[in-house]
């Protein structure tokens, strides 16, 4: 696998004090994990080929000389069929056919979590313009309240050193 599970949880979240540069990511990183994607859906055809030849390979050694695979007797289709998933190379042929498909599956479920990562920045930048990271702001006539306290507590600290 090109990322490990951790990298992949790092790049995927979005940092809210960035939705700038994380816009310009989100491009980055849909087309990255896209390509890996499509690389690993290679890798798992190639993978499933092999263990086809694997098994027709198998099957005609069988037929070849049954006694080497403990075959004895009448070779029936069966017995064959039942012979090829014991062979080694198969099941070596089959265990990366499983490591492929889960470098698929892990790469889906980053691509939909890129995907939903979109619609958070989208989300998040609705929350920017609407003023939800701003800084607190006090109601009208406030402002003109608190220039009467300062006004009032200089006046009455003026009248205390006359004192």
């Amino acid at each position: 696998m090109t990322k490990d599970r951790d990298e992949m949880r790092l790049e995927i979240h979005p940092d809210p004090n960035r939705l700038d540069e994380e816009w310009v990511k989100q491009i980055r990183l849909r087309t990255s994990y896209g390509f890996d994607r499509a690389e690993a859906r290679r890798e798992l055809a190639i993978a499933k080929a092999e263990l086809e030849v694997t098994e027709a390979e198998l099957k005609l050694a069988i037929r070849a000389n049954p006694v080497k695979f403990e075959l004895d007797g009448k070779v029936t289709e069966d017995a064959i069929k039942s012979t090829v998933p014991v062979q080694q190379e198969f099941q070596e042929a089959k265990e990366r056919v499983r490591d492929a498909q889960y470098e698929v599956d892990m790469l889906d479920a980053a691509l939909e979590a890129i995907d939903d990562r979109k619609y958070a920045l989208k989300d998040l930048v609705q929350l920017r313009m609407s003023n939800y990271f701003g800084e607190p702001r006090a109601p009208a006539g406030a402002r003109e309240d608190m220039e009467d306290v300062v006004k009032s507590s200089v006046r009455k600290r003026g009248r205390r050193e006359e004192e």
